[in-house]
């Protein structure tokens, strides 16, 4: 109508604002655009599913990588924290980087760096008992100074930091201690051992940030309990400190601190951006190696991977079906519009599409959020008034569609129109070359997704399935606390009462990862530079036979009278240098006094299985470390079972909530990473497929409509459909092989990368190749095929009476 009007006047002689001009223009580019799509509703569908595909996975990584990045950010000065980290080094030269300095170096740095405003000492999350007047809960809290405030900045909502015998509590526990009334002042029992008096509530920690805590209580009472740890050569807290403003980082002034102070000491301190340890805090002997990082990175390239596939279809598809647009702009070239003019309309019809597909996109990824935070154990949330947000996919979306849409716009706007009018728009046809290149690059990415993929999913199959030397089958993991220790003996009797109570023991430490490692056993004949080291697991005599760790020599522990004995696996029989089958009843020195060897386990998992196994000790100990270990039997009901569990734990320590976890999931969560990364790849190959499926598919509709008559006549000649079927499917067929030659090699390397983390590993055979190449040539001769025979049952004379 606008443009109409617009005409008239022209007719008139009378002078029309440009202003008017260019809005008529516009308004007919949008109402032809919408027409073309409505017009050309398969192609249209395609493009609009692939692309919402694609920019559905790119909001999803974009949210995901948006949390990631935003980790640590919450402080205020969150710019200025630094931790301070320690290179110490190990006997056998290598340097091992931890978080956990002397306790005494706090003073030192405050005394001795001026371009430090503040530091604080802090310790690690844990998990208390906190009781008020009528019932108690397990909360999750640290110990800090009072400098912890200043230098994390961490906002108080009533009172403020107290000191001796105070705590302060987050607004959420504040609430849950103490309903609808105001906390300060209150008074509280802190693990069944400590009255201590509420002082302040700060505002609740979100949970992108690192350190998650809902109370804090004075360090001064963590060094009370832990006076070893005012050892220079001794850890056991963290320790950040608040940089000033426009300072340099004085980590030349920090290297010698400790060792000044300690001249037996080996270690160098150094500061480390706090909001750095979320995605950097992966170090190699003293440097950094990265961490999560690479997860972003992997998930940004996919993201952009996908999208660019979606965008190829759009491209492919539009160049394929130019030969029936020829006669649109061939007159619209002959009456006037100009190459620019017809490139604009083609690029907004691209981007019309764009906006179509990020609506469909936003409903798409609003549906399946809380299936996607399930998976990677987040509370990722979808605002869409975020100004981020809203300019994130403004611009993703335009620069989708001025990517899919500025190519086929410059083939098509090149069109000669005389030639075009006379019927030779075909001959005019551009982009064949590059659509060729554009499909073996789509499915050599689709390749390398479904090899990739696969070979995941195959290693953490391999983890779960692998046989780690111990049962993990149906073991209760109980977290040690005060009223435990104080009634084990009773608990233990009680528990082994019970018919489906099978062993009951205490370990130190989890059984998959054995943190802690010495070289100090001495043995005889050990050499003097010995530098070999070993993991140390303190337990009882239950844990071995709860676990079912074969004794390959000798005996288990009885009681407290090996309290100075040792048990060893062969691997540690191998490094003392010893024989396995007579290591039992060597003499061994360590921690305990000396002592003898009494038992030499087999070999099993103590660590990832992208570590090897190592040389290990076993001490006695029925209290020192952190876990106890319930067996239950298999044909037992489990529900049941730990209901008489609870029910005794109840009896002996009510004050304490009975929680448990399975060792079988303690097990998976080592490797919870591996696994949201394997269902992630998982998702994305199969958008992949489905975009390059729908590709495929309408690439091969609009060629076997522009060889409708040569199929016709092939017909005619006495061909038959399957031979048309394979005529057309093998130039198709040729470019997926072609993909594939280039694909696979890639994805074996990209594999090969991965694996390479992990000591124990599956091997990828070459049966994963044959049955991605058979699934992406089914696809193929599917797509393909059907059009294919679709045209061929067509009755020959129609066909050449259409092209006649």
């Amino acid at each position: 109508m606008a443009l109409d009007q617009t005409h008239n006047k022209i007719q008139e002689g009378s002078k029309i604002p440009l202003y008017d001009l260019r809005l008529a223009m516009w308004k007919n580019y949008f109402k032809t655009s919408f027409r073309n799509l409505l017009r050309h509703r398969g192609y249209t569908l395609i493009n609009i599913v692939g692309l919402t595909s694609g920019i559905a996975v790119s909001i999803f990584i974009l949210l995901w990588i948006l949390d990631e990045v935003s980790y640590d950010r919450f402080w205020p000065n969150s710019d200025r924290i630094y931790s301070v980290m320690v290179n110490a080094k190990m006997p056998d030269g290598s340097i091992s980087t931890h978080p956990v300095p002397p306790a005494n170096l706090k003073e030192v740095l405050a005394d001795e760096i001026p371009e430090i405003e503040a530091v604080t000492r802090y310790s690690f999350e844990t998990d208390l008992l906190i009781k008020n007047q009528i019932e108690g809960f397990k909360e999750t809290g640290i110990f800090a100074d009072s400098a912890f405030f200043e230098v994390f900045g961490l906002a108080f909502s009533r009172g403020n930091p107290g000191k001796l015998n105070s705590i302060v509590l987050s607004r959420e526990l504040a609430e849950k201690l103490f309903p609808q009334e105001n906390p300060v002042g209150k008074t509280i029992n802190l693990n069944q051992k400590q009255e201590l008096t509420v002082t302040g509530v700060f505002e609740d920690v979100p949970e992108n940030t690192s350190l998650q805590f809902d109370f804090v209580v004075p360090f001064e009472l963590y060094l009370k309990e832990n006076p070893w740890m005012e050892n220079w050569q001794a850890g056991g807290s963290r320790t950040a400190v608040l940089i000033r403003e426009n300072s340099e980082i004085p980590n030349p002034k920090i290297a010698g601190l400790i060792q000044n102070h300690c001249a037996e000491c080996t270690s160098s301190p150094f500061l480390f951006p706090y909001q750095k340890h979320r995605l950097y805090g992966e170090f190699e002997n003293g440097v950094n190696a990265g961490g999560r990082i690479e997860q972003v990175y992997l998930f940004g390239f996919v993201a952009l991977l996908i999208l660019v596939m979606a965008c190829i279809n759009f491209i492919n598809l539009a160049t394929a079906r130019s030969g029936s647009r020829g006669k649109e702009v061939g007159i619209r070239k002959a009456i006037g519009a100009n190459r620019s003019e017809l490139m604009v309309q083609f690029v907004l019809e691209s981007v019309l599409l764009s906006w179509i597909a990020l609506v469909l996109a936003v409903l798409l990824v609003h549906l399946l959020l809380p299936f996607f935070n399930e998976l990677t154990e987040k509370t990722i949330k979808l605002h869409l008034g975020s100004p981020i947000f809203i300019a994130g996919m403004l611009l993703l979306t335009l620069l989708t569609g001025i990517l899919s849409g500025t190519y086929p716009a410059f083939v098509l706007s090149a069109f000669n129109p005389l030639r075009v009018l006379k019927g030779d728009s075909r001959s005019m046809l551009g982009g064949v070359s590059l659509r060729r290149v554009l499909v073996v690059a789509q499915f050599a990415a689709s390749a390398i997704l479904i090899v990739g993929s696969s070979a995941i999913y195959q290693q953490i199959t391999y983890i779960s399935e692998r046989n780690l030397g111990f049962d993990k089958e149906n073991v209760l993991v109980i977290d040690q606390n005060e009223g435990i220790v104080k009634n084990y003996a009773g608990i233990k009797n009680d528990l082994l009462q019970l018919p489906n109570i099978s062993n009951v023991a205490f370990g130190g430490n989890s059984i998959f990862t054995v943190p802690i490692t010495s070289s100090d056993p001495v043995w005889p004949g050990k050499p003097e530079q010995s530098n070999i080291s070993f993991k140390i697991l303190r337990c009882d005599e239950g844990f071995i036979p709860t676990l079912q760790i074969p004794l390959r020599e000798g005996r288990n522990f009885v009681g407290v009278q090996d309290a100075s004995n040792y048990i060893i696996n062969k691997k540690a029989a191998e490094a003392m240098g010893l024989d396995p089958e007579e290591a039992v009843g060597t003499e061994l020195e360590m921690w305990h006094g000396k002592g003898q060897i009494v038992g030499v386990t087999e070999d099993f998992h103590n660590d990832n299985l992208k570590a090897d196994i190592e040389p290990m000790i076993f001490m006695y100990s029925e209290n020192v470390g952190f876990h106890y270990f319930i067996k239950v039997s298999g044909k037992a009901s489990i529900n049941t079972t730990v209901a008489q569990i609870e029910s005794v734990f109840k009896k002996h320590n009510p004050d304490y909530p009975f929680e448990y976890s399975f060792l079988e999931e303690e097990f998976n969560r080592e490797y919870r990473s591996e696994q949201v990364i394997g269902k992630l790849a998982l998702a994305f190959t199969l958008v992949a497929i489905l975009i390059s499926g729908l590709g495929l598919f309408g690439l091969a509709s609009f060629t076997a409509e522009r060889r409708t008559k040569e199929i016709g006549i092939r017909k005619v000649l006495g061909a038959s459909a399957g031979s048309l079927s394979v005529l057309l499917c093998g130039d198709f067929a040729l470019l997926v092989v072609t993909s594939m030659v280039i694909g696979f090699p890639l994805a074996w390397y990209f594999v090969d990368q991965f694996l390479s983390d992990f000591t124990y590993h599956t091997e990828v055979r070459w049966s994963l190749y044959l049955v991605t190449a058979i699934a992406m040539l089914g696809l193929t001769f599917l797509s393909v095929g059907y059009h294919t025979l679709k045209t061929a049952w067509t009755n020959p004379v129609d066909s050449l009476q259409n092209e006649g």
